[in-house]
């Protein structure tokens, strides 16, 4: 389990996904940041509040993608992950090469290795 401080950004279009999402990394003790389903929204929350770690959808409809969100969230200094329904040879991942990636759908152990991946989690508290 991770501390109850250990926050996390979600970004994630379709909402039955958003939920199950959010379910999952609250099944490893962390708290969620959202979700939100636009760029919009979770640059304003990005305004009010610093996560610990962010996982990102990538292609987020109507011809948008989370970009601006992970550009923000370097700038921020925060780890995040893209989680997407595409291959890695897409453009965004390989212009952030070095964030981790998982493809959906996604279940708790991919979520929590990912978390693990982007900040340690410490399985005793």
């Amino acid at each position: 389990m991770a501390p109850d401080d250990f926050s996390v950004l979600i970004l994630e279009d379709q909402f039955l996904l958003a939920m199950d999402l959010a379910s999952k990394v609250e099944q490893i003790g962390c708290s969620v940041i959202g979700p939100y389903r636009n760029v919009q929204a979770a640059m304003q929350a990005l305004e009010e509040i610093v996560p610990k770690a962010a996982l990102l959808d990538i292609n987020l409809g109507q011809g948008s993608t989370s970009e601006p969100v992970a550009e923000k969230l370097q700038t921020l200094g925060v780890p995040f992950a893209f989680i997407t329904g595409y291959s890695s040879d897409i453009p965004i991942v390989q212009r952030f090469g070095g964030v981790p990636y998982s493809s959906k759908p996604i279940d708790v152990s991919k979520v929590q290795s990912l978390l693990a991946t982007l900040m340690p989690i410490d399985k005793a508290s």
